[in-house]
């Protein structure tokens, strides 16, 4: 009996820790990927119920994760409740809800011309970004800014400081470097010409931010040339600029085939006051940059799962948009494990965190489903017909066939060639064996494990990570200090706050709690074996102690505060035992790849 009551401790405490444990440490093989996906779908289905009590935006992200049964219903309901001007919703979420139906409609393999349409009536110019215009020479030179039918000269010294301004559209700013252009001359086109070789180029930022950025397209001309340049900058919204509403609405334009460079400024300057949008992801796969895949990587939470600050959805919906927006153009390890934990948070029922719109969202970025042709048949996937699912910049226009064929990314495209380019061309690294990568990883044709973040030096892990925290420099809103070391002294141990913690991992305090109400139950039925038992080892104990200890001979005893032998001192400390490599964050990278080819093309003038 007692042996019966010790093997039901045992094994009931075996089970916990190898809870835990997978709790931790999840994979998941391909069998039961392919299992919880079908479940995944079996309630995805079952609670959109035909699409018939959904919002716009569940209806369309519904379509996109393609589920088989109900996917007609669905693409049928959603162009039911079109409104009468070809859009849907109403207020500040028109922009938003009718991107999303445009993307899920083309997805279907529905004509979307109309609703485009009424999408680009949407526009608007930022009130909220700055322009500046920069000339600049290798030497002293004399321009000429001609806009509205009248020239306006103006000296660049050997300072690169400029002398006066240029009319009312353009006056000095940022200690004479650089010209301001006014507000009310947006649209103006200016032409530029110097005495000596020059380059022009446009720059901007946030009114409330410090940094700027450099427009892509840098122009350059000899002596006497001349270069034209012209603020085109938009956004979208019912009243006003919406960014939430812009991101997506960008991606709907590209998706049907059309130019997005004037939305860009706006979406790249207002990231950093829209956070809660994840726009990381969002301006990698509107300009496929590799410093915001970068960034991207560098912001996922414990190696696992993507949370934007003040996140306006949840965990799932951020760590779907990441996997989304790194399809095809990630070989990270973070990509992996961040699918395995997506699929480790599943519920029971199926489904992921509060339904239809997280559901959704997970099975578009876990499986990437192909969507129909208007004849009702499924679109080839593109890997199966022999092709390559690439960066939309990487593909050749005349080797695009997207259209054609199907790719899971929103920021990838079908092409006839992998076009892979060696890491150095991608502005990469090949890290050493002991470094790791800061950031993003990708394919190249001299790696599989091209950096195009930093490669740095693998550090011993700090106490915070090996307790699998994360050491940074400060914890976001829904982070608290842990308490433990990192290796930096600036930096602070941040672990989930406990009240997430806790609604996480209810079912190890279940399981805790079970695991005390057995023990307690074994304890009153054997109550009169443990009490003999215990009188036992008193007795026994009396007689050890009697002895004067039973250490064998020759053994020196052990000193007070000390670990006895052979006992690791690191695990005396209440440390566990080091093993992860030590993952540090990258500071942002604000300028995008205009700025180096703005100094090359001087370099190449002047030599």
């Amino acid at each position: 009996m007692k042996k019966l009551g010790a093997n039901l401790f045992i094994l009931l405490l075996v089970l916990s820790l190898t809870s835990i444990v997978l709790a931790e440490n999840h994979t998941t093989s391909v069998t039961d990927r392919d299992s919880k996906i079908e479940k995944g779908f079996i309630c995805l289905e079952e609670k959109a119920n035909n699409c018939n009590d959904l919002s716009v935006q569940e209806t369309a992200l519904t379509i996109l994760a393609t589920p088989d049964n109900i996917f007609d219903d669905c693409v049928n309901r959603l162009e039911n409740t079109r409104l009468d001007n070809n859009h849907w919703g109403s207020g500040e979420k028109a922009v938003r809800d009718t991107a999303l139906a445009i993307i899920a409609l083309d997805h279907a393999g529905e004509n979307t011309d109309t609703e485009v349409a009424w999408l680009m009536t949407q526009t608007r110019t930022p009130t909220g970004l700055i322009w500046y215009l920069e000339q600049d020479s290798k030497v002293a030179t004399e321009c000429n800014i001609q806009y509205n039918g009248k020239d306006n000269r103006i000296n660049i010294g050997s300072n690169k400081k400029i002398d006066r301004n240029a009319g009312s559209c353009l006056s000095r700013s940022q200690s004479s470097f650089w010209l301001k252009i006014d507000n009310d001359c947006y649209g103006v086109e200016f032409k530029v010409s110097c005495d000596e070789d020059f380059i022009t180029t446009l720059l901007y930022k946030n009114s409330n931010s410090p940094t700027i950025y450099v427009l892509e397209g840098t122009s350059s001309a000899p002596a006497a040339g001349t270069t034209t340049v012209q603020v085109d900058s938009k956004c979208f919204g019912s009243n006003s600029c919406d960014y939430e509403g812009t991101i997506w609405a960008t991606e709907a334009l590209l998706r049907t085939g059309h130019t997005v460079d004037e939305y860009i400024p706006y979406i790249i300057s207002l990231a950093d006051s829209n956070k809660r949008y994840l726009p990381e992801a969002f301006v990698y796969m509107i300009t496929n940059y590799e410093d915001y895949a970068n960034q991207l990587v560098s912001i996922q939470r414990l190696g696992n799962f993507w949370e934007a600050p003040n996140t306006a959805y949840d965990k799932f919906y951020d760590t779907s948009l990441a996997l989304i927006a790194l399809e095809g153009a990630s070989s990270s390890e973070q990509v992996s494990k961040a699918k395995d934990w997506l699929l480790f948070q599943q519920k029971s029922s199926g489904c992921w965190g509060d339904g239809v719109l997280d559901t959704a969202m997970a099975l578009w970025a876990l499986e990437g489903k192909s969507g129909k042709t208007s004849s009702g048949s499924s679109t080839v996937r593109c890997v199966q017909a022999g092709h390559f699912c690439i960066p939309n910049s990487d593909c050749p226009s005349n080797e695009d066939i997207g259209n054609n064929f199907f790719c899971s990314g929103l920021s990838t495209t079908c092409c006839l060639s992998e076009n892979v380019r060696t890491c150095e061309e991608y502005n990469g690294d090949i890290c050493d064996e002991d470094e790791f990568c800061s950031g993003n990883e990708r394919e190249s044709s001299d790696s599989n494990s091209c950096c195009t973040g930093t490669c740095e030096l693998k550090l011993q892990e700090s106490v915070c990570e090996s307790y699998f925290y994360s050491c940074k420099s400060s914890c976001s809103d829904s982070e608290e200090d842990a308490g433990y070391s990192c290796n930096s002294a600036s930096q602070i141990c941040c672990k989930t706050k406990s009240t997430v913690d806790a609604k996480g991992a209810w079912w190890i305090w279940v399981l805790v709690a079970l695991i005390i109400a057995v023990m307690i139950a074994i304890g009153y039925v054997y109550r009169g074996k443990l009490k003999e038992m215990f009188s036992k080892m008193r007795k026994g104990k009396k007689k050890s102690d009697s002895r004067g200890g039973s250490r064998p001979p020759g053994m020196p005893p052990t000193r007070p505060g000390m670990p006895p032998q052979g006992y690791s001192i690191r695990r005396a400390q209440g440390r566990p035992p080091m093993g992860r490599p030590r993952v540090m964050g990258r500071p942002p990278i604000r300028r995008d790849k205009a700025m180096s080819d703005t100094f090359s093309k001087l370099n190449k003038m002047s030599s």
